[in-house]
């Protein structure tokens, strides 16, 4: 499975991650707020195990962790 792309961005106090596919590959966009907020949190972690990403780079990206 080719590499995900991950991107943080400031989305406001409503949106937790964006998720789609880019050429076949798993893309997110994460809130910022992540970081901070337990309900963004839990939100963008749901998100993004729903868009086939697996659970630790799910951690690792929203609390900042690249490679």
């Amino acid at each position: 499975m080719p590499e995900p792309i991950v991107i943080s961005v400031a989305l406001g106090p409503h949106v937790a991650a964006l998720t789609c596919r880019i050429d076949g590959r798993p893309t997110a966009v994460i809130n910022t707020l992540a970081r901070t907020d337990p309900r963004i949190c839990t939100e963008a972690a749901i998100a993004l195990v729903g868009a086939g990403m697996d659970a630790g780079r799910t951690l690792g990206a929203i609390h900042g962790v690249r490679r």
